[in-house]
């Protein structure tokens, strides 16, 4: 199937930009993507008329929405939070738009259907992937980062640098000494971690404070059950970055605006994931951990399923205590009864 991109420019550029095959790229100005009746999987905008900008993004709100800012400021984002997807430096580059349509791609092989996919799309309140997030994935990319280099990005948000200081010192992180800098809490927490947790804070500014807490229960659980299991490092990494996407889409959908009945927190937190281009190994992960069915032999799923059991604790009925015994873990399971199936 052929996907179509819209890439609406102020003034038009003189050449389009080459798309792989099986994509139609389409250069519209203002006027004349506002009379189009297709519905493009992309939406590039590439002009800042800020009525135009938000009446595109009204007249598209099922397509991928992408705004193309000079630098991409902060204070030139903050009007389009709620009506964009992502966001690019402008001049609009071959590579950035190649990133879009793999991320499109990625988005077409989820297991949703395109009404599911619709109405995420159309959501208002979808979070974004910040620039300062952006770095971030850049820079833990290289294996060997220097954790200084770190503290230093982290630093130039001054809330963010508090509250992940206030996590890192909760009772939850079960630290024994005061965790009193950025680079302290950055080495405490292990960079999976703190990535999540950037991820989290930084999209979570409608989140309540019983939200995040949640998230980092969860997390705890999951680093707890994945020890249990045996686990190696990166398994594990990958475990707590689906959680923080999981409570991601449950809290996506519980403050939805908009019509979101034919998506779970499941789907809806592998969305967002796939969105922001993470692999396809996490957004399985956490599509997959709904069910013991589903997740029973695959153990970094199971490691997810059982950990949301534990958030709060849940009594496990026959099929749960048969599996918590072949993996050597009804010892670590609080509940001795065991409901009747």
């Amino acid at each position: 199937m052929a996907g179509q991109i819209f890439w609406v420019a102020e003034p038009v550029p003189a050449e389009a930009l080459a798309v792989p095959v099986g994509w139609q790229l389409t250069v519209l100005n203002t006027e004349q993507a506002l009379q189009q009746t297709a519905v493009p999987e992309l939406l590039i905008v590439d002009q800042q008329q800020q009525t135009a900008v938000s009446e595109l993004a009204d007249v598209f709100q099922h397509s991928i929405r992408v705004l193309a800012v000079p630098d991409c400021q902060d204070e030139l984002l903050l009007p389009f939070l709620n009506h964009y997807h992502l966001f690019c430096p402008q001049p609009l580059r071959a590579e950035t738009l190649n990133s879009f349509i793999a991320i499109a791609t990625s988005l077409r092989s989820l297991p949703l259907a395109l009404p599911s996919r619709s109405q995420l799309l159309a959501c208002t309140h979808l979070p974004l992937l910040p620039p300062l997030v952006l770095e971030l994935q850049q820079l833990l990319l290289d294996p060997d980062v220097n954790i200084a280099v770190l503290a230093e990005l982290i630093e130039q948000d001054v809330v963010l640098s508090a509250r992940l200081l206030q996590l890192a010192n909760s009772a939850y992180m079960g630290f024994n000494q005061e965790t009193a800098s950025l680079q302290m809490a950055i080495s405490r927490l292990g960079l999976s971690l703190l990535y999540g947790l950037v991820l989290a804070l930084s999209v979570a500014a409608a989140h309540s404070s019983a939200t995040a807490l949640a998230e980092i229960r969860l997390v705890n659980h999951c680093r707890q059950v994945g020890q249990w299991l045996g686990l190696e490092h990166s398994a594990m990494e990958q475990v707590v970055l689906s959680a923080l996407f999981y409570q991601l889409g449950e809290s996506l959908l519980q403050t939805a605006q908009s019509d979101v009945s034919a998506v779970d927190a499941a789907q809806a937190g592998a969305f967002v994931l796939t969105l922001w281009g993470f692999s396809r190994d996490v957004a399985q992960l956490v599509l997959c951990q709904q069910t013991l069915q589903q997740c029973r032999d695959q153990p970094q799923v199971l490691c997810l399923y059982l950990a949301r059991q534990r958030q709060p604790l849940h009594m496990p009925n026959s099929e749960l205590a048969t599996v918590l015994e072949q993996n050597g873990l009804r010892q670590h399971w609080p509940v001795i009864a065991v409901e009747k199936s």
